[in-house]
């Protein structure tokens, strides 16, 4: 377990926000006390007195050690959350797969997501792009932007947007082109459909703007 480590500042927010920077992690994942009346350094003491600052200790939780693409991503995304002026905490969690999931929660979530998930999406691409920037293909990593569960959400979405545009080919026998969407988002469609036995998918056009086929398969029984 790492040791405590003293900030001061004109106020509480302001000495987490140098404990936040220090450590390149959100408030979420350190341990915080407010020590303001009993600094252990007696200059602190009279510091404090004359000026009225506020002193707090911090130190990570256990196991929070984050590789340096983490942290990198984590600092891109404070640097995106102050220009916004967004009021919302970052989180972070690990999926059993590896993948890091950055989450932002608050009461500016919504702004944070955007209009039909343009900004979340935005911010991902962004995020994943300078990460991964001269990074050879084979060792790029990607990270997850969340918030307010919409990937979740979306994820169903699109789940129901497939299987109902899936029987509206398998009536109409003609394909259907279903909106430009991102890679994520495309390889859920071709997931959920791909055991069916109707239709087929696949993707045409060109990033950032590609699109998935919803087309029906050949009856190999009509075509003798």
């Amino acid at each position: 377990m790492s040791d405590y480590i003293e900030f001061s500042g004109k106020t509480y927010e302001e000495a987490i926000s140098k404990a936040v920077n220090y450590f390149k992690v959100p408030e979420n994942n350190l341990i915080i006390e407010k020590i303001s009346e009993n600094p252990s350094n007696i200059l602190d003491i009279v510091k404090s007195k004359k000026t009225g600052e506020v002193f707090i200790k911090a130190k990570l939780k256990d196991n929070q050690i984050y590789p340096d693409y983490l942290i990198n991503a984590l600092n891109i995304i404070q640097n995106i959350v102050k220009n916004l002026q967004a009021n919302v905490n970052i989180d972070i969690k690990k999926e059993d797969s590896g993948e890091y999931v950055i989450n932002l929660e608050g009461e500016d979530k919504g702004l944070i997501i955007g209009k039909y998930g343009n900004n979340i999406n935005a911010i991902q691409n962004y995020v994943n792009f300078i990460i991964n920037k001269n990074v050879p293909k084979d060792k790029r990593v990607y990270i997850v932007i969340d918030s307010d569960n919409y990937r979740e959400k979306r994820k169903k979405k699109l789940i129901e947007i497939a299987i109902k545009t899936a029987k509206k080919v398998q009536l109409t026998k003609k394909p259907i082109t279903l909106p430009p969407m991102l890679s994520f988002e495309r390889k859920i469609i071709h997931m959920a459909l791909k055991d069916n036995q109707y239709v087929t998918t696949y993707s045409v056009g060109e990033n950032p703007y590609k699109s998935v086929v919803i087309a029906p398969l050949l009856d190999v029984n009509n075509l003798a």
